[in-house]
């Protein structure tokens, strides 16, 4: 059987059912069902949560169970990937490596094989009122499709690309894509606005956790990302063509839902404001709308399956930030490994939005190698803005620990360097959205390298590791 949502959904309910929620009642899909989510969030909890009942766009109660925090804990994306609970941490990202370094080809199927064909929507009936899009925050601009994966083409070398991109929902049959030009999506999409042509896009609804992640990956523009995708899965990602432009545009065949669209680069709408992933918002500002512009996107057909679950993102929150951040770490490990091969773990933090803030953990062989590792961890990724490097002793994935280092390792005056005019991320408030400048700090929080340095004061390790609190019971 193909890997999609169910099957993760039957993972959770077999390993961690504590990490699966089903809300019976009915709830609206504007603000109301966030607001739920906050509310568990803020008595520290953040489980997969299904409303069965949730309003539809129109306002009448849909057809399309409501999921989000589907990848709002690492252990959740454990058990998405097969792997042990106690993995949770470098070993999870270490996996996701791995995965990403043997890619698979996806496969063909017919339509009559594909879930995502049972129901086929096109004309009029393919519009977005039908279905459970929430508004997140009090003030967004609107309802968004969050957490969809879109899939285009580049028209030169018809290599597929993957992406996490929001879409802003102005009506029943009109949106707009938040497609920057200088990312892939948006580079593929203007591509066909030079020419004079509408942009063939699908938004994929749904699927395994393994999916997304692939979706999420970062590398060389025209890479084939189904090929990621698959490698993250752990197989093939199946593709079945497109109702609107049959196999010009393949998606995937075991979604619960695809939103075949077309994107014109030059018909700009407004678009926002909306929150992002810092919890803050990029063009709402002083309880003044700062006007963004961006391409104007119109459904054109919608397949799913019968029983279909409609699959959201609480964007800002836990499972935006992980689900951007895990991908990361796995590839700035990779990449700083061929600087520094000492890399214990990296570990994009939580309070750092999953983008601006990464911990390094080094067993160092010369002087300075800290600060080459913070350099090469820098140019792996355009969004950080601090990267910390530590001694193998300190566990990144805990702040206290890294702190602890900051606190008893470093001098301010020796410890940090800055640089700047590099770019940066436009939705971090403190970038300038014109210049999109931003400086970048490294703090080398390791030992002094060969230099006797005080020691750790510590119970027996080989203890602390046989011990069993039970035994003593």
């Amino acid at each position: 059987m193909a890997k999609d949502l169910r099957t993760y959904l039957n993972q959770l309910e077999r390993t961690c059912p504590d990490e699966l929620m089903r809300v019976s009642g009915k709830i609206s899909s504007h603000l109301e069902a966030t607001t739920f989510l906050r509310k568990l969030e803020l008595e520290g909890k953040a489980p997969m949560t299904i409303f069965q009942r949730p309003t539809a766009l129109n306002g009448s109660e849909s057809a399309y169970p409501l999921i989000f925090n589907a990848f709002s804990t690492r252990k959740k994306f454990c058990a998405a990937l097969d792997m042990d609970m106690a993995d949770y941490k470098m070993p999870l990202s270490l996996e996701l490596k791995r995965r990403f370094a043997n890619r698979i080809p996806p496969v063909a199927v017919s339509a009559s094989e594909a879930p995502v064909k049972e129901v086929i929507l096109t004309g009029e009936n393919a519009g977005f009122d039908q279905l459970p899009i929430p508004k997140h925050h009090e003030h967004d601009g609107g309802p968004y499709v969050l957490g969809g994966a879109v899939v285009t083409r580049d028209p030169d070398s018809g290599a597929y690309n993957l992406a996490m991109i929001r879409i802003h929902v102005k009506d029943n049959k009109m949106a707009a894509i938040h497609a920057e030009p200088h990312h892939h999506t948006g580079m593929n999409i203007k591509k066909y606005g030079e020419r004079g042509q509408k942009a063939p896009i699908a938004v994929v609804i749904g699927h395994h956790p393994g999916f997304f992640l692939g979706s999420c990956w970062e590398g060389p523009y025209g890479t084939e990302e189904f090929e990621i995708a698959g490698a993250a899965l752990g197989e093939s990602v199946r593709l079945v063509p497109s109702e609107t432009w049959g196999d010009k545009l393949m998606v995937p065949a075991d979604a619960e839902m695809v939103l075949e669209c077309e994107v014109d680069w030059n018909d700009r709408i407004e678009e926002g404001p909306v929150g992002e992933h810092t919890r803050h918002y990029k063009n709402y500002k002083g309880g003044q709308i700062i006007q963004q512009l961006d391409p104007k996107l119109t459904p054109l057909a919608i397949t799913h399956r019968r029983d279909a679950y409609y699959q959201s993102l609480f964007i800002g929150h836990a499972e935006h930030c992980l689900l951007g951040s895990i991908p990361k770490e796995a590839v700035i490990f990779e990449k700083v490994r061929a600087t520094c091969p000492g890399i214990q773990a990296v570990h994009m933090t939580p309070g750092g939005c999953g983008r601006y803030i990464c911990y390094l953990s080094l067993k160092q062989r010369v002087g300075g190698e800290a600060r080459d590792a913070m350099m090469a961890a820098f140019v792996c990724d355009w969004h950080l803005k601090y990267v910390i490097a530590v001694d193998e002793d300190v566990d990144v994935f805990n702040d206290s620990e890294v702190l602890w280092a900051l606190a008893t390792r470093t001098q301010p005056d020796r410890a940090t360097f800055v640089i700047p005019g590099a770019m940066g991320a436009t939705v971090d408030p403190t970038v300038d959205s014109r210049t999109k400048i931003s400086a970048k700090m490294g703090i080398d929080c390791t030992k002094p390298y060969g230099v006797p340095f005080s020691e750790v004061c510590e119970v027996p390790l080989d203890l602390l590791k046989t011990m069993r609190i039970e035994d003593y019971m």
